[in-house]
């Protein structure tokens, strides 16, 4: 078996049988904001083209669209030669929903919808191999480099350098944020806006008082607890979410970008035809 080289530069593709280390991971421990490009599309194509661009990470998504685990496993490797991380949120339900994104050698799993502290310790005990949580193991996957890791090196380097984010998106689970935070096998907390405006009845509002005030807590408490601050955050509002603590923000989507590009091509077409 293949040790993990701590020397390794870990560009995504070489040497072949070392755990990769997260680029999210390594940018904010250096103090600096990670970015992440949301993939809404399933191509790898897409998935390519941003990574060529070099954020930190890409977001697949389960939980809305289409995807599923062979085009997250065909994205994600797609990233991976980059040294860009994948960010799979997931479609919630069973055991199996959360592992086998890690299975599939995303860097990360998004974990929406958490409820309360309890939601949040069986997400620990299912995405986290003991002594912090209870995952089972295999290694035979895209993940374990099918069975070249060494078997030790591959559980230590998982629940390093696999990031689990929580997403807090409803007033109900602000109450228990804090101990949220603490737990060992929480990597980020996620303040998803546009959910949480909406729990709120006022959707769509991003500078409720409300919405600014958990906001302001979720960075408070991540960043208390050396944890990763994760939001939505495009160039308008980034600087104003960095100075609050946040250091992973979302800049951008490919159904943005491309909706965008479309609406102005046609625009300026019109004007040059009318």
């Amino acid at each position: 078996m293949t040790k993990y080289d701590e020397t390794t530069t870990n560009n995504g593709t070489k040497p072949f049988n070392t755990f990769r280390k997260s680029r999210v991971k390594r940018t904010t421990s250096a103090g600096k904001v990670a970015t992440i490009l949301k993939c809404n599309t399933v191509d790898i194509k897409v998935a390519e083209i941003f990574a060529l661009a070099q954020p930190d990470a890409i977001w697949l998504c389960m939980e809305h669209g289409s995807l599923d685990y062979n085009q997250a496993e065909n994205q994600s490797n797609a990233a991976k030669i980059y040294d860009v991380d994948s960010l799979l949120r997931v479609n919630r339900g069973s055991y199996s929903n959360y592992i086998r994104g890690l299975e599939v050698d995303c860097t990360g799993l998004i974990i929406p919808q958490i409820k309360s502290l309890a939601d949040a310790k069986e997400i620990e005990e299912f995405t986290k191999f003991p002594p912090i949580g209870k995952r089972g193991v295999d290694g035979g996957n895209n993940d374990g480099k099918y069975t070249k890791l060494d078997m030790a090196e591959y559980i230590k380097q998982a629940n390093q350098e696999r990031l689990v984010i929580y997403q807090i998106e409803t007033p109900e689970v602000i109450n228990d944020v804090e101990a949220i935070a603490e737990m060992e096998g929480v990597d980020a907390l996620f303040f998803g806006p546009g959910d949480y405006s909406l729990s709120l009845g006022v959707p769509g509002q991003m500078d409720h008082p409300d919405v600014v005030s958990a906001r302001k807590k979720v960075a408070e408490v991540a960043r208390k607890n050396n944890k990763i601050a994760a939001t939505p955050g495009g160039p308008g509002v980034a600087k104003n979410y960095i100075d609050m603590g946040y250091n992973l923000l979302n800049i951008g989507a490919d159904v943005i970008a491309l909706s965008d590009y479309a609406e102005n091509l046609v625009s300026q077409f019109e004007e040059i035809n009318s």
